[in-house]
């Protein structure tokens, strides 16, 4: 064989081991196990206590020995990125006024030396069963570098399903505040939420319901995004929540096939008057199919202006919701969110730590 056939083939195995490497790093990330057999744990993180962990990663790491942790942190400001690779975890602040996670990170900076997005955001999320309540996470790149590119304050990975934000406050400075993107079988719960960023501030692929939360967008562009490509039952439920931001600002859109449902918000009279809509492009070649058509449902929604598109389109009685709560008809009855949620808060009243308690 010649040198220069040496050198071609020495070359070829070394790209096939770079991205052998990669796809099983992706891999172990998309299907993180349940760790630890060790029974349940609570652990503390208080800056100014000797005795508790005084960083909120430290605690994750220690945790892989017990099968379910729940981590209580104490009031602080806490700069630091949090990287959660394991299952049966759950994140507790004092309260979101509190307890402040925050982090300075740009996509596309931290892609520059990445093959993904795992690091690009204040939390990267790679298991599933993940409880972040009494919370307020921000990226704030965007203010000291006077940028609205994609800033992720939550950057949900390929098979983590199963993740609730309550009574949280989510701020990004650009696109993508929450960004939760298992599209096989995802399912996310959002209660008492604050969510504040740019385009597409919470951008769910799978299934969501979001209630009781308050939407703020800071760009003429859409607040909401939606992929429900691979399974027709996949749908974004809003309900009871605040919409408002800088005046134009956009519903909702997406480029996958998407469902929407908006029942019983009120939005502000800042927001323009564009229906939600399929993102398309001049090279038809990147336009996804539209299989399943428009599906964009609304229901006693209160707006200070009239556009015909907020009209009601469906009713959800007993009938059209199969005599299911949301909860249930949302998630096919596969998960209970709220019963987890209380369960984690029957707990830690048992000890003494000082929360704001849980709404339902």
């Amino acid at each position: 064989m010649s040198n220069i056939n040496k050198t071609f083939f020495y070359h070829l195995l070394i790209i096939s081991i770079v991205f052998l490497a990669f796809a099983i790093f992706t891999n172990a990330l998309a299907n993180t196990p349940p760790i630890g057999l060790a029974p349940d744990k609570i652990l503390y993180v208080d800056k100014n206590n000797p005795d508790a962990f005084h960083t909120i990663q430290a605690a994750i790491n220690h945790s892989s020995e017990y099968k379910s942790v729940i981590v209580l942190i104490a009031p602080g400001y806490y700069k630091e990125k949090l990287f959660i690779t394991r299952n049966n975890l759950s994140l507790v602040g004092s309260s979101a006024k509190s307890s402040i996670i925050a982090f300075d990170e740009l996509r596309s900076n931290w892609r520059e030396n990445h093959q993904s997005d795992w690091g690009a955001a204040v939390i990267n999320i790679a298991g599933s069963d993940i409880n972040i309540v009494n919370l307020t996470v921000i990226n704030n790149y965007g203010r000291k570098h006077n940028t609205s590119e994609h800033q992720f304050a939550i950057r949900g990975f390929e098979n983590a399903t199963r993740i609730t934000l309550h009574q949280c406050h989510m701020i990004a400075d650009g696109a993508d505040t929450v960004s939760l993107w298992n599209k096989k079988n995802g399912m996310y719960y959002h209660s008492y939420c604050t969510f504040e960023g740019y385009t597409d501030m919470v951008c769910p692929r799978g299934s969501a319901l979001i209630e009781n939360s308050t939407f703020i967008n800071h760009k003429q562009s859409a607040t909401l995004w939606h992929d429900g490509e691979l399974d027709p039952q996949q749908k974004l439920v809003v309900k009871n929540s605040y919409f408002k931001g800088t005046p134009g600002y956009l519903l909702a859109r997406h480029h996958y096939d998407a469902q929407f449902y908006l029942i019983d918000n009120h939005f502000s009279k800042e927001m323009a008057d564009t229906a939600i809509f399929k993102k398309t492009y001049n090279d038809t070649s990147k336009n996804r199919a539209n299989k399943y058509g428009s599906r964009y449902f609304f229901y006693n929604n209160q707006s200070e202006n009239s556009y015909p598109w907020l009209k009601n389109n469906f009713v959800p009685d007993d009938n059209y919701l199969g005599h299911q709560t949301y909860e249930q008809w949302v998630f096919d009855n596969q998960w209970s969110p709220k019963q987890h949620l209380a369960i984690i808060e029957k707990a830690i009243t048992e000890t003494a730590f000082a929360f704001d308690g849980f709404s339902y």
